[in-house]
């Protein structure tokens, strides 16, 4: 594979007798995830919903968008709520939407079409929506850079109050709030939330007032946590506590949809109501639900992923989780055939930049991370229609691709996005330029190491230590996800007992290593090994532990990363 092994540096002294009841390898996992206080320690192990949630009213914008709405439901006020075409948008509308009906008003939700208007607020929804005497739009995941769009439904006579979480401009557009908790002055204690999450802060706030709030908010955070695990979001302060109990809750979920797409995926959600723990996990939400959501808006439209979600009905349900269950199937197809073309024109330069008329909008930000976490170098791939072409990007860690395609926005009509992932739309007799721009850019700040992987290992650690406590110690670090990854260990000199090619296209490895100790171990797509490897051979090996349940029984197993042969 050709990565970097890096091995964490060890915590210093001081961190280690501050807190002598904490394991050597506890300890590790804390300080490598930046959890070097007691409060952080004890806000990690031991999320608690009526401790760990900051009051929604810490926000800007909060009292005055709660103000508007309530006067807005007072006055019996056409709202829409216009929310993006992801799972995070889409979660965070259904989330307003059953919180104003729950106040009394029943909201419009317009949600666009990501090939025909893509991203965020456009002229022609808002006409649209003002032709349904809206007074008040509120937006999801959208709007803090949509300036002419809210300039023309202010026009109109339609306020705006937007809930977002993506990085704003220097300026503000002219809404009538904004809620966005990474907004210049802000002092809302945590940065990290998902749109799904903003439009959970705002829900609360509204409810505060109403009788059973609680038990009624409570059952909106099966869709905080699918939509924090599926944007990416960082499983740590707030998001940890609201994803801990949102897998409670889907668990139990009282959506039709949810039931009906868990059970199409062969989900079975199990709670114990005395530990208060499930087998879902941000695994569950990431790879199986989200991206089942998102197919929606990425092949067809994600009003089909809102309908499943809110539906009561569960013969609609049944029929709208199958389509989406068909959907993802396509896009897997799709992507897996697209990537293979680019794979073909790829070439020697820092940067991927590719582009194809047959190559769909909605799935060109998979199929860019997807190259970019296989190069290890910046992706571009858009689709090239008659006059324009749309793309998106993603990038490795040392190359801000957002800053990047701002030093380019004199040649595109529209962009915007994050560090690691963005999006644009430009006029195809720009493309050249654009492509030799980024190329110059990326040839100046991306070194030749940082085209190398690397993979950093919490710790080395002997196979006499490693069982069911290790393994159960690990656990309490769940759930797992951006910004607290399963922890990685490396075994060295582990000698090969045997091993044999599995799984239906034999692309998976499968050994039993042995050094004082044996264990058996799993390599995903790991198959081409077998032609390097034989029996005795000594290997070092950097995997995750997990546990291997087969026929009643419990084994520890390494679901092997990377090794290489000494």
């Amino acid at each position: 594979m050709n990565q970097i092994w890096k091995i964490n540096e060890k915590p210093p002294k001081d961190f280690l007798e501050r807190f002598p009841e904490y394991s050597k390898l506890t300890l590790q996992l804390l300080w490598d995830r930046g959890l070097k206080t007691q409060k952080q320690i004890d806000e990690f192990f031991n999320p608690d919903y009526g401790e760990d949630l900051h009051d929604p009213f810490l926000m800007l914008g909060m009292k005055k968008s709660v103000n508007r709405i309530e006067e807005a439901i007072k006055n019996k006020e056409k709202i829409t709520i216009f929310g993006d075409y992801d799972a995070d948008g889409v979660c965070g509308s259904a989330i307003l939407s059953e919180t104003l009906k729950f106040l009394g008003n029943n909201p419009s939700v317009y949600i666009p079409d990501r090939n025909k208007e893509g991203y965020g607020l456009n002229l022609k929804a808002v006409e649209e929506v003002a032709k349904n005497k809206t007074g008040l739009i509120v937006t999801v995941d959208c709007g803090v850079t949509d300036f002419e769009e809210i300039k023309l439904a202010n026009k109109l006579g339609i306020e705006v109050i937007v809930t977002d979480h993506h990085e704003p401009p220097k300026k503000n557009p002219s809404a009538y709030s904004i809620v966005n908790p990474r907004q210049k002055g802000e002092t809302y204690p945590f940065k990290e939330l998902a749109a799904t999450g903003v439009a959970f802060k705002l829900a609360q706030a509204l409810l505060l007032k109403s009788k059973n709030h609680e038990i009624f908010e409570k059952w909106l955070l099966d869709l905080v946590a699918i939509a924090t695990v599926t944007d990416s979001m960082p499983l740590v302060g707030e998001n940890r506590t609201l994803v801990k109990y949102g897998l409670m809750v889907l668990a139990q979920t009282k959506r039709p949809g949810l039931q009906e797409l868990m059970k199409i995926a062969r989900i079975k959600p199990d709670f114990n109501r005395e530990a208060l723990t499930t087998n879902l996990d941000a695994h569950t939400l990431g790879f199986i639900i989200g991206p089942r959501l998102n197919a929606a808006g990425r092949m067809d439209h994600a009003n089909t992923a809102y309908e499943l979600l809110t539906t009561n009905l569960q013969d609609e349900a049944g029929a709208l989780a199958r389509r989406l269950n068909e959907q993802n199937q396509e896009r897997q197809r799709l992507t897996e055939r697209i990537v293979g073309e680019v794979e073909k024109r790829i070439g020697e330069e820092k940067l991927i930049f590719e582009g194809d008329s047959n190559w769909p909008v909605g799935i060109v930000g998979l199929i860019s991370g997807q190259l970019a976490d296989r190069h290890f170098r910046p992706s571009i791939i858009f689709q090239k229609m008659e006059n324009q072409s749309k793309g998106s990007a993603r990038s490795i860690a040392s190359f801000n691709i957002i800053e990047a395609i701002s030093k380019c926005h004199n040649l595109l009509e529209d962009y915007g996005g994050h560090p690691g992932a963005a999006g644009f739309t430009i006029l195809n007799k720009n493309l050249d330029k654009f492509k030799k721009k980024l190329l110059e850019i990326a040839e100046k700040e991306i070194k030749e190491e940082d085209l190398a992987p690397v993979l950093n290992i919490d710790l080395e650690i002997d196979p006499a230590e490693l069982n069911f406590d290790v393994y159960e110690e690990i656990q309490k670090f769940a759930p797992f996800g951006e910004g607290n990854i399963k922890p990685l260990f490396l075994m060295k000199n582990l000698k090969v007992v045997n091993f044999r090619k599995v799984g239906n296209s034999c692309n998976h490895l499968k050994m039993y290593l042995k050094r004082t100790k044996g264990f058996q171990a799993i390599g995903f797509g790991l198959a081409d090994f077998c032609d390097m490897i034989k029996e005795d051979d000594e290997l070092d090996v950097v995997f995750e532990l997990t546990v291997d349940n087969w026929n009643g029984t419990s084994e520890l197993q390494l679901k092997i990363i990377d090794l290489k042969k000494i």
